[in-house]
């Protein structure tokens, strides 16, 4: 069991580890897609997929037999944005406080419109 953020999601004790440089280094371009704080619209079909392989990507580091489907059936929303979180701050990418970047990035607001942006978080092409 590789260390992370002991969390409950849907009445299952998980740990979820950091992502690794393999899984960042595919999922950096579909960051800029997932929300960086509390959403105030519903987030659309692409980003409710890119929210859910972030956090498969994550857990599938301890759990490998988990599949995308019951990541889709054990994530609603009360736990994603919690969830996103833990993934996000336990692999350095936002601090585990409400969302809020690392030091040197860009201050997160509130807005469903924010986004985590590669550059931001030193991933993506220059």
């Amino acid at each position: 069991m590789i260390d992370g953020v002991t969390m409950q999601i849907a009445g299952r004790e998980m740990v979820i580890p950091p992502l690794n440089l393999k899984q960042l280094k595919k999922l950096g371009p579909k960051l800029n897609q997932i929300p960086a704080g509390p959403a105030t619209v519903m987030p659309t079909e692409e980003q409710l997929g890119n929210i859910l392989e972030l956090i498969h990507s994550a857990l599938s580091r301890n759990y490998p037999d988990l599949t995308l489907d019951e990541v889709e059936d054990m994530i609603d929303l009360g736990n994603m944005v919690k969830v996103i979180q833990a993934v996000m701050g336990i692999s350095g990418l936002v601090s585990a406080k409400a969302g809020e970047r690392v030091p040197g990035s860009q201050p997160t607001g509130v807005s469903s419109t924010d986004t985590l942006q590669p550059q931001q978080v030193g991933l993506g092409e220059k």
